[in-house]
């Protein structure tokens, strides 16, 4: 295509070069804002050291609010400006942009990491064929939602490609937003149009909370209302709003409001910090005043910062903060898959955190590595033939094609071995089955009396439960905690469903002690109560067993099945998590409660 076209002005022939579209949309415009590298490396450090030992820094997962804040405001302010620069917004170019940015270093981590673990840990791959896909597709979160995946409650190695679940999330607002931004921009342009723009997109941020706070039920699972778009999109409303409300060009006229912008950075980063340090994954109240004091902080650091030439910009655009800033996008999606490829099954604590550490470390080199020769070269691609086709769809076409026939791969050769999700899943299926007992089956003489209350280890050993016990029925929930077990003891109760044997399997996930315990039991009543003691590579292991031990000694219709003593020895019987039972030891499980129940 000819870039030049010829006109005549005035007797003078004038010959005009049309901008190539890499000039039209440049990667790095001339105002960009180094304050905001600062949020990025911020927010990054608080994801990965919560992945290397949630420990040390409990509510590091806010960092990815703060991605999405961050988000939510650069994409808003980028729409806005095209459209008051240019009268429209040209969202074919919009997505290229996105593509551009993050499907390259994307398809070479899906590949490059499955190929490894393939060679290396190929009992970590199980799943990642389906994870491969659904990352492709821009529905990792929903993907995660639908195999009921716990982000918070997942012991030993970390799922390889688990927290891509986050780019499932802004995709979806990329793909959708720009189209809801263009309806937003044709009201007219008054200001109080312009303020009731902001109050609609802050009802929507609203609407996402408010959401979040009717779908989670305390003491349970939290991951479908963290991963859910509809249940976690108010970080990137708030920061649209933001965006809307307080452009990035917008300048401060007076000393007073430049100040005020900057102390609000500060305190929103205090804020953070504290959040960061003080909220637990099971605070009651983080589901959603939690979250939205952190997307509220997250905002106030965000505008600050993009307030070109202010102290606070400034110091969140040192040279080393902008370094990792600029490769946090790398960082982000290399660090987890390395840390599960470095922890070996059945490690220890100790083990665990001192290889989590170095791979996050390997995380920097290999981020930077993809910054500069796969990140950087497409993003800034120029046409190479007069006819103006650009390296980027060839490359993509050469990631891609790989990509699929990996997650193709994966999917054929996956063989469900020692798999925790393969065990909770055949769990999930036994529970709600009506299958009819073998003739094999050794029924016990209470099998028909029993109600089961338990966690994903009961499900676990659901199938064998129902083969040793025909006739128990069985409420097991992944990641349900002790502290919930008496609410639901009185539940069952109360509708007739509680059994003349309860059978209690919870304590896993930590929440929950003695004074649970004995709420149960006084729910109970006169029934035999069995509780099921832990195992696993869990911090509170010692204290739930010491509870769950007393508890049995005050009362005499309480027994304990000493399941941490059964498997003791025979960790390789485990799932690769180190807690869930495989079938073996899921027989196991059933005939410690068998020997409980006959000691009554």
């Amino acid at each position: 295509m000819n870039n030049t076209r010829t006109l005549v002005r005035d007797g003078r022939t004038l010959v005009m070069r049309r901008p190539a579209d890499h000039e039209l949309t440049p990667a790095r415009p001339s105002s960009y804002l180094h304050g905001l590298d600062g949020v990025r490396a911020m927010a990054v450090v608080l994801v990965v050291v919560y992945h290397v030992a949630p420990s040390w820094l409990p509510g590091g997962f806010l960092g990815v609010d703060v991605f999405f804040v961050l988000s939510g405001y650069l994409i808003t302010d980028l729409l806005c400006a095209e459209r008051q620069r240019t009268g429209r917004i040209a969202l074919g170019q919009f997505w290229i942009r996105r593509a551009r940015r993050l499907l390259p270093a994307l398809v070479t981590l899906l590949v490059t990491v499955t190929a490894v673990a393939a060679l290396w840990r190929p009992e970590r791959i199980d799943t990642s064929g389906r994870d491969v896909l659904s990352a492709l597709t821009f529905t990792n979160n929903w993907w995660q939602i639908s195999t009921d995946a716990s982000y918070f409650a997942s012991f030993g190695p970390p799922p390889l490609f688990q927290h891509l679940w986050t780019l499932g999330v802004e995709e979806q607002f990329y793909l959708a937003w720009p189209l809801v931004i263009l309806s937003l921009l044709w009201m007219t342009r008054s200001r109080v149009r312009s303020r009731a723009r902001v109050a609609v997109v802050l009802a929507g941020a609203i609407v996402s909370l408010t959401a979040m706070a009717l779908m989670h039920r305390p003491g349970e699972d939290a991951s479908r209302v963290y991963f859910g778009t509809d249940t976690h999109a108010f970080g990137l409303l708030l920061g649209a709003a933001l965006a809307l409300a307080v452009p990035s060009a917008h300048a401060w006229k007076h000393r007073w409001a430049r100040f005020v912008c900057g102390a609000a950075g500060v305190l929103g980063w205090v804020v953070l910090g504290g959040l960061a340090g003080g909220l637990h994954s099971d605070s009651g109240y983080l589901y959603p005043w939690g979250f939205a004091a952190a997307a509220c902080a997250a905002g106030a650091v965000v505008v600050s910062a993009s307030r070109a030439g202010s102290v606070f910009a400034t110091l969140l655009g040192a040279s080393w903060l902008r370094w990792i800033g600029r490769r946090s996008y790398g960082i982000y999606l290399w660090h987890l898959p390395l840390i599960a490829l470095a922890l070996p099954d059945g490690h220890t604590a100790a083990q665990a955190t001192r290889n989590a550490l170095a791979a996050a470390l390997l995380s920097l080199p290999v981020a930077a590595a993809s910054y500069r020769w796969v990140e950087e070269p497409l993003r800034r691609s120029r046409p190479r033939d007069g006819h103006g086709s650009s390296r980027l769809p060839r490359a993509m076409v050469a990631l891609a094609v790989p990509a699929v026939i990996v997650a193709v791969w994966g999917l054929k050769t996956a063989d469900g071995g020692n798999n925790a999700a393969d065990q909770i899943a055949a769990g999930q299926r036994a529970v709600h089955s009506a299958q009819t007992p073998s003739p094999a089956a050794s029924p016990h003489p209470h099998a028909k009396r029993i109600t089961a209350l338990g966690d994903s280890v009961m499900l676990a050993s659901a199938p064998a439960l129902k083969e040793r016990f025909p006739g128990i029925v069985i409420d097991a929930k992944v990641s349900r905690q002790l502290a919930v077990a008496p609410d639901e003891v009185r539940s069952l109760s109360e509708a007739g469903h509680l059994n003349q044997i309860l059978l209690i399997g919870l304590g896993t996930n930590g929440l929950g002690g003695r004074q649970e315990l004995e709420q149960v039991v006084k729910a109970a009543g006169p029934r035999t109560v069995v509780l099921v003691t832990v195992h696993g590579p869990v911090t509170w292991k010692d204290r739930v067993n010491t509870a769950i031990r007393q508890t049995a000694e005050a009362h005499s219709n309480v027994v304990v099945a000493d399941w941490d003593r059964a498997i003791q020895g025979k960790d390789d019987l485990l799932a690769d998590d180190g807690i869930h039972p495989g079938p073996t030891a899921a027989k196991l499980y059933a005939k410690t409660v068998a020997q409980a129940l006959k000691r009554r």
